[in-house]
């Protein structure tokens, strides 16, 4: 296993009524805020986050915790991007059979 899945992204067309529907129709707690994305506490470590960045899969996934040069190298065959920089460490990503983004973050 590659880390824990934690993290659910979801790309949308308008972050302020997803941020209103989340936040106030099911309660979730706002972590952070900025221009174009907002992330919510799921409860158990987990992160909701959603954003307008205009990614092509609507849906993405992140597993936290990992060992980069241990995924990124079992995971070559897949087509994973380069080693990109993140808040505290790296991260790549890879897509799967539909299309979806799946990122790895040492975070």
């Amino acid at each position: 296993m590659f880390g824990n899945l934690t993290v659910t992204l979801i790309d949308c067309k308008d972050v302020a009524a997803m941020t209103e529907f989340y936040r106030d129709r099911l309660g979730l707690k706002v972590l952070d805020q900025g221009e174009g994305h907002t992330v919510f506490d799921t409860g158990n470590g987990g992160e909701l986050v959603v954003e307008s960045h205009g990614y092509k899969a609507p849906l993405s996934m992140a597993f936290t915790a990992v060992d980069i040069p241990a995924a990124h190298e079992a995971l070559a065959d897949v087509a994973t991007t380069d080693l990109i920089p993140h808040k505290t460490g790296e991260r790549f990503e890879i897509v799967d059979p539909e299309g979806n983004r799946i990122i790895f973050v040492n975070a």
